[in-house]
């Protein structure tokens, strides 16, 4: 069975992963740009990519030419594609147990806006160069 995440409404991309075969989301250029390590970036052409939204798929970007970027060539854990800690929010570098702990240990939050304010989680402008998927 494949595994595979919801894409963006309107972001859907035009190709497939070439490892696993599921469609993709397009991801912004500046965003595939700023998350690749050096080694890997060598590699880039003005060309569409995509994310591959495979949760077993070893793939983050892909383009529209077959050119793949794995999770050894990007800078940040994906977070669909990892086990916990999962960063939840990548400006500010929030993970899911961090927001975890706040709810069932501390129990000081109990809204969204109480996770915001505790954790930072949710309040950063940086997802087009920090996100993986771009948002």
């Amino acid at each position: 069975m494949k595994q595979e995440i919801c894409s963006g409404k309107g972001r859907e991309a035009a190709t497939s992963c070439p490892l696993c075969g599921i469609k993709g989301q397009k991801v912004p250029g500046v965003t595939v740009v700023s998350l690749l390590n050096a080694e890997a970036a060598k590699s880039l052409r003005q060309i569409q990519y995509n994310l591959c939204l495979s949760l077993s798929c070893n793939a983050v970007y892909y383009g529209d030419d077959g050119t793949i970027f794995t999770k050894e060539d990007v800078r940040v854990p994906v977070w669909f594609k990892e086990k916990t800690p999962r960063i939840i929010c990548y400006c500010y570098n929030v993970t899911d147990q961090e927001i975890l702990e706040h709810i069932v240990h501390r129990q000081c939050c109990h809204s969204l806006q109480d996770v915001r304010e505790h954790t930072g989680a949710n309040a950063g402008h940086e997802c087009l160069t920090k996100n993986p998927a771009g948002t």
